[in-house]
């Protein structure tokens, strides 16, 4: 019986379309905000990372008997490892804000969700071009696009952080906000991370 045969780069996207639902579920928890729901959500965005280390494992597990895979095995396995950190870190947001017990959000942490659901959406874009060695200087476009949202992140950050600690008196508050606020970067950094990937592994193949 013929071994049926995956297709990596839908599998990278498998992974970044669970990273996209559950930016949309952040989306809209922020939206509509409700302190009760918050263990909830968690759950619900729990079992999408399940999802996607379940895609993982499969990718490796069927990668160890190809014999022939569509580009460096050393790049797959990096590659499938740093969407699964963007997976993680988007966890980890919802994590951190059940975990501290966040019954109020700050004004900026909108503005946040809103950069991470513009990035996902850049980061679908490019792992669908990615599909496409034609598609290189289209990759490489989008690639700049999320390299500037990474910096707009950066800027959020530093503002954040600057107004958490000359405005909130409260020093559990500046505790838990501060490494919610990491989070949150970490999260951002790590989308850039593949994307950047993504350029050099192109540029290794052309």
């Amino acid at each position: 019986m013929k071994k049926e045969e995956l297709n990596y780069y839908d599998e990278f996207i498998k992974n970044v379309d669970i990273c996209c639902e559950i930016s949309n579920i952040l989306k809209q928890f922020t939206e509509d905000f409700n302190y009760n729901e918050t263990k909830d959500i968690e759950n619900q965005v729990h079992k999408l990372e399940n999802d996607a280390d379940l895609n993982l494992h499969n990718i490796k597990n069927y990668l160890v008997k190809d014999f022939l895979p569509p580009i460096d095995r050393e790049d797959i396995v990096l590659l499938v490892n740093k969407i699964d950190d963007v997976v993680d870190n988007l966890d980890e947001i919802i994590i951190d804000l059940n975990i501290y017990d966040v019954k109020e959000l700050r004004s900026d942490f909108k503005d946040y969700v809103e950069l991470i659901c513009k990035i996902c959406l850049k980061f679908k874009e490019i792992m669908n071009s990615f599909k496409n060695p034609k598609k290189f200087e289209q990759t490489k476009n989008i690639v700049i696009e999320i390299n500037n949202l990474e910096v707009q992140g950066d800027r959020l950050f530093e503002n954040s952080i600057n107004n958490l600690y000359s405005n909130e008196t409260n020093a559990i508050e500046v505790l838990k906000w501060h490494t919610i606020y990491e989070c949150i970067e970490n999260c951002i950094d790590s989308f850039e991370s593949v994307a950047d990937y993504v350029e050099e592994i192109i540029m290794k193949n052309a």
